[in-house]
């Protein structure tokens, strides 16, 4: 495992939640951090007060801007850890007309984002010893009926994220996939109570810990159970997840 001390990281989606705990830490171990988003003075913010971080403006949906980040970064001497992590959740009922443009829209972060992140960087990431991470979800061992698209884009990274590491193996390139559970940050805001939401300190030093011990796949607390529970009773754990949404149908409006 390199260490990530005096490492260039790029963390798509650091404004908040979870990349803007990773740049936190990652900064202050003595890496040097660029956090992307879609809002300057949001990631202006985001970075006011942290160790060696530094934001820029990249949406993770548009091809131009991402070979603009490339660049940037290959103007710094090159990226050494790319991390996939800007995400959008939407909880939305298939029967109630949620828009088809918003479906497409999560599509488009969270599935094709990672993607077109990969192939702009992955030339440059090949002359180096390099680490892919890609951020999911538990959610993409036992999806969760509410947030359809989003379950799908994780499912589909999940499995992305499996192929990479194997067509990458023997390269300098290291593939990781983060799966955090529910996470206490705004993407989990409306999800009620029954959720346990990790604290994103926890999570952050969970992939610092797997990253150390060489864990190529991260899978902290309930995400977890979700891995073992979708071996060994998957459409048990899959009517428990989704048994609050079932009720919700059944009942009259």
């Amino acid at each position: 495992m390199m260490k990530i001390n005096e490492k260039s990281i790029v963390i798509t989606g650091g404004s908040s939640g979870i990349g803007l705990q990773m740049a936190k830490k990652f900064g202050e171990t003595g890496a040097d951090v660029v956090i992307t988003g879609r809002n300057q003075s949001t990631l202006d913010q985001a970075a006011s007060g942290m160790t060696r971080v530094t934001p820029f403006v990249c949406d993770v949906t548009n091809d131009e801007q991402v070979v603009a980040l490339r660049d940037f970064m290959d103007g710094r001497g090159g990226t050494d850890v790319l991390i996939n992590n800007a995400g959008v959740m939407d909880f939305f009922d298939v029967t109630q007309g949620h828009p088809l443009e918003k479906q497409l829209a999560e599509i488009a972060i969270d599935a094709a984002g990672p993607v077109r992140l990969v192939h702009h960087f992955l030339p440059g990431l090949l002359k180096r010893p390099s680490i892919i991470v890609n951020v999911s979800s538990g959610l993409a061992y036992v999806p969760f009926a509410a947030a359809p698209v989003y379950c799908g884009c994780k499912a589909f990274l999940h499995s992305y994220t499996q192929c990479l590491r194997t067509q990458l193996a023997g390269t300098s390139v290291r593939v990781v996939e983060l799966l955090p559970p529910v996470v206490d940050t705004p993407l989990a805001a409306t999800l009620d109570h029954s959720f346990s939401k990790m604290p994103p300190e926890k999570l952050v030093a969970a992939l610092i810990s797997g990253l150390k011990r060489g864990r190529d796949e991260i899978a902290p607390g309930q995400s977890a159970q979700l891995r073992w529970l979708s071996r060994l009773a998957p459409g048990f754990i899959y009517g428990q997840l989704n048994k609050s949404f079932k009720v919700a149908r059944r009942s009259p409006p």
